[in-house]
């Protein structure tokens, strides 16, 4: 018998007590034009509780526990164990293996693969069963990504085959397992009876898909003859065929992942609209290959009842790193950017998934938690070896209970909450997919945007995402600034969008190479947005890393403006293009010409200041753009000097104006939440993350902060209610004419404090 540590589901876990404060009224109106929250197109909600009822359940605020079982955990499996700290720790849904390369349950079908430490059990009935007795969600888990041997001699026509007709193998699980395409009748015919199977025999309230793609190119009969019938040509072979060639199989290998989960979403809603159906979302970064999956934003989104992305503290990697802290919120931007009616989830872990027998440090998790919550969004906690109090590793039980009761407790006041943002950061889908090609820049995918977000969040300043394929001349209108971070691809349609938006008054902030390229990553002449720049492409970029310089030329503009009276020389960093100015532009800053640091004596240049400006500030019809030919976000995000921190936020201030931004005297390790509901106007939740700590991940000690204030624009509102969610210490809410302002006397981890207003 294996040992195993056990902690009683029924010890006393001490949730911090939270003082409830009366609602307060101010009378101060606001005044002035609204910047920060444009009209919402609105639906009436009546009371709470009838708001609440008019949303399916699974577009209220989440909690998911999910148990990845292994074959030995049936041996000890307790449905009541489960089920209790599913409720214990405030959870409201729990997500359980059913199967596919091992079934939890009494499969009858011919591709069946029974745990055998099974032994007679039905462990997906016991735990439905228990879970609909006890009021929680059910939701079970399929693989479909590949089977174990035996089960492949049984229908070996049903998986995938390489060019030479051996079978694919997947070699990164152990054992290998034989690889299912998206055409064989193992992914459609036996996964949509399978799923029927399941929801129908345990009443489960939704389907969890993991890992739904496959990599690489099948050459399966079933493949070959859909492949002939889309284009007329053969497949392709890695290796040998074109990239147009490989592009064109990746076309047909999107719309086959497309109809593969049509199908199956098909088959979990014929028993009926409240059955959710739900797989990860990719990461927001993530590049991939040319030949990938074929599972992308648009698939994901056209089918998928909750956004959930998969984001654990430390990845499944070789080489570990503590993902930054603002990455969890910046997710849940991202996702609610794209579906705001959508519950936006964060897949994480109590215990890691690159050590998935010990606990993720016990303070990170919680303040990832927080992270996640500030921006609007919700928990999956995806816990390896059944549930915490039946682990080898203890250590984190229940480390999710203070979050998921806050969101229980305020569950109305948080339901169907966006961030709060007329700023947006430009996410562009081609630039991602020409990041698969060798870059002379060697840089990653999001670096720029990572940079350029690490900005506003060091400074508090509310954000969200404009995505490329949603973009339209009404959507862009709703913001007051526009970040293209280094967005190279762009369409002819998307730069019209932008051109028309600067021309009727909007502001930008634009870095390197951003609109050179089309949206198949086919080079420009010159920027497609060069007008609006203020500079032409002169067909060079340099690579300035080492030893290069900017010379401040505008000594007065505002972004240098406190730097020049002690110095004529600015950081350059990473790679600079060759442009020249229109003569509307006005040039903040030069190149300067390599200065060679070896030998010292011989470090200096006859002329410090070239004709080629680095930083640019043009007029364009009523709008306004700042653009750098250089790459401060990358700065920021690879290598972090201040000059580059610093001109981004002056440039933000300089557009938006300061008056608009939030002001505070918090450091930048106090991160700002800021949303608002989609559903009632004038109802927002204001919180705070605390990650003041020492200088190493893992956190090992919070540093509690004193004293801050925050100075929130709401143009236009004037403040009616407030009340106090969650705080440390006392907590004043005032308003002036044009400001709400809060004062915090300590914080120590989060604090939440929820406003409402009314226009006037």
């Amino acid at each position: 018998m294996r040992k195993r540590m056990h902690l009683s589901i029924e010890s006393d876990i001490e949730i911090e007590s939270k003082e409830r404060r009366a609602f307060l009224k101010a009378g101060a109106l606001f005044l002035g034009g609204m910047w920060l929250f444009p009209a919402l197109e609105v639906k009436g909600s009546g009371n709470k509780q009838e708001f609440m009822d008019d949303l399916p359940w699974f577009q209220q605020p989440l909690r998911i526990m999910h148990t990845v079982l292994r074959e030995t955990d049936a041996e000890e499996y307790d449905v009541d164990v489960v089920t209790n700290y599913v409720l214990k720790s405030g959870a409201n849904a729990l997500c359980v293996n059913a199967g596919g390369i091992t079934d939890f349950w009494q499969n009858p079908l011919s591709a069946a693969n029974i745990n055998p430490f099974l032994k007679g059990r039905d462990i997906l009935k016991e735990i439905s069963a228990a879970c609909k007795a006890k009021g929680i969600r059910i939701m079970g888990r399929v693989d479909f990504r590949g089977v174990v041997p035996e089960v492949y001699e049984r229908h070996p026509d049903w998986f995938a085959k390489n060019q030479d007709q051996t079978p694919m193998m997947m070699t990164y699980t152990r054992p290998h397992l034989h690889i299912a395409c998206y055409s064989t009748p193992y992914r459609n015919d036996y996964a949509n009876e399978y799923v029927a199977k399941i929801i129908e025999d345990y009443n489960l309230d939704g389907i969890w898909h993991n890992s739904p793609g496959y990599d690489g190119i099948c050459y399966c009969s079933y493949c070959q003859d859909a492949y002939r019938d889309y284009n007329g040509k053969k497949l392709p072979a890695l290796g040998s065929s074109s990239p147009e060639e490989l592009d064109a199989y990746m076309g047909w290998k999107r719309l086959a992942a497309d109809a593969y989960m049509d199908r199956l979403k098909g088959t979990i809603k014929s028993f009926g609209d409240d059955k959710v159906y739900t797989a990860e979302v990719f990461s927001m970064y993530e590049v991939g290959r040319r030949v990938n999956n074929g599972i992308d934003l648009k698939n994901a989104f056209d089918h998928f009842d909750i956004l959930v992305s998969v984001a654990f503290l430390t990845e499944n990697t070789d080489h570990i790193h503590y993902e930054d802290y603002n990455y969890a919120q910046s997710i849940i931007k991202f996702l609610k950017s794209v579906a705001p009616e959508r519950e936006a989830v964060v897949m994480y872990g109590g215990n890691g998934t690159s050590h998935r027998l010990v606990i993720e440090p016990s303070l990170d998790v919680k303040i990832w938690l927080w992270e996640i919550l500030s921006a609007g969004g919700r928990f999956w906690n995806c816990y390896f070896t059944n549930v915490p109090p039946i682990a080898y590793d203890t250590r984190n039980a229940f480390v999710e209970s203070d979050a998921n009761h806050f969101v229980k407790e305020h569950r109305e006041l948080l339901a169907q909450h966006v961030p709060v943002s007329r700023i947006g950061i430009y996410y562009s889908n081609a630039t991602r997919l020409h990041y698969r090609n060798d870059l002379e820049e060697e840089e990653s995918f999001g670096d720029a945007i990572k940079g350029m977000e690490a900005v506003l969040i060091e400074n508090h300043i509310p954000h969200d995402f404009i995505l490329a394929e949603q973009v339209t001349a009404e959507k862009l209108n709703d913001y007051h600034l526009v970040l293209l971070p280094n967005v190279q691809c762009m369409s002819d349609k998307e730069i019209q969008f932008l051109r028309e938006y600067v021309n009727q008054g909007g502001k930008v902030v634009a870095t390197y190479a951003t609109s050179l390229l089309d949206e198949k990553g086919e080079p420009r002449s010159n920027f497609g947005l060069s007008k609006e720049f203020g500079v032409e492409f002169e067909g060079e970029r340099w690579n300035t890393r080492k030893d290069n310089y900017q010379y401040i030329a505008a000594a007065t503009h505002p972004l240098v403006a406190e730097d020049a009276a002690k110095t004529q020389l600015l950081h350059q960093y990473a790679y600079t293009l060759k442009t020249r100015p229109h003569s509307s532009a006005r040039v903040i800053c030069n190149a300067v010409p390599t200065v060679h640091n070896q030998p010292p004596d011989k470090a200096w240049v006859e002329q410090l200041s070239s004709e080629f400006p680095t930083i640019v500030e043009n007029e364009y019809g009523r709008g306004k753009v700042i653009y750098f030919a250089n790459q401060p976000d990358v700065t920021v995000h690879k290598m972090g000097h201040g000059d580059a921190r610093n001109l981004l936020f002056r440039a933000l201030k300089h557009l938006v104006g300061e008056e608009n931004l939030p002001k505070t005297n918090a450091p930048a390790s106090v991160h700002m939440g800021w949303t608002r509901s989609t559903r009632e106007p004038g109802k927002y939740v204001f919180s705070l993350v605390n990650t003041t700590s020492g200088p190493k991940r893992p956190t090992r000690e919070l540093i509690p902060v004193h004293q801050l204030t925050f100075r929130l624009p709401f143009p236009g509102q004037h403040l009616q209610d407030h009340k106090v969610l969650r705080q440390q210490s006392d907590i004043k809410v005032s308003a002036e004419p044009g400001y709400v302002i809060i004062e915090i006397d300590k914080l120590k981890d989060f604090l939440a404090v929820y406003l409402e207003t009314q226009y006037t």
